[in-house]
């Protein structure tokens, strides 16, 4: 665990793309909120990963974090207990979740008659609070991981 200014250069994006889905959800704009908190977290879990590795090019690396965790879940148990692994190890859900947004809040997407759905139509106020509340717990969660492991 040495790469802290990497970690430290995406955490940085991360914050302020979870500061802007703030911004944006106070100011109701659904599809705002939706892309910017997808970004963060997306962002927030290539921080962790960064410190281990290079982060793989796509905007779901949930199946690297999940890897890099149970690589050294012993090593973060004994840092920070089994119930902060397991804080980490609910993130991996939440990076799956997310992802698909990345494209969704921009372009729309097909439903299931083949009848395409606009962007707007789609990033509701529902979705906007939970991805913005994902985003405020994988944020929050990785950004206590990288200070413990810093020191």
């Amino acid at each position: 665990m040495d790469n802290h200014l990497e970690a430290e250069r995406w955490m940085k994006d991360a914050g302020s793309f979870f500061k802007r889905a703030e911004r944006c959800f106070k100011e109701r704009d659904w599809q705002g909120s939706i892309q910017n908190s997808q970004l963060a977290i997306e962002l927030s879990a290539k921080a962790l990963i960064s410190l281990f590795e290079e982060p793989e090019w796509t905007h779901n690396p949930h199946a690297q974090f999940k890897r890099i965790i149970e690589d050294r879940r012993k090593e973060i148990e004994k840092i920070f207990g089994s119930d902060f692994f397991n804080e980490l190890y609910a993130i991996i859900e939440e990076i799956k979740k997310s992802s698909p947004w990345h494209g969704w809040c921009i372009y729309g997407k097909e439903d299931e008659d083949g009848k395409w759905i606009s962007a707007v139509d789609l990033c509701t106020e529902d979705i906007a609070r939970n991805l913005f509340e994902s985003a405020r717990r994988c944020f929050t969660v990785i950004e206590k991981f990288l200070k413990g492991v810093k020191g």
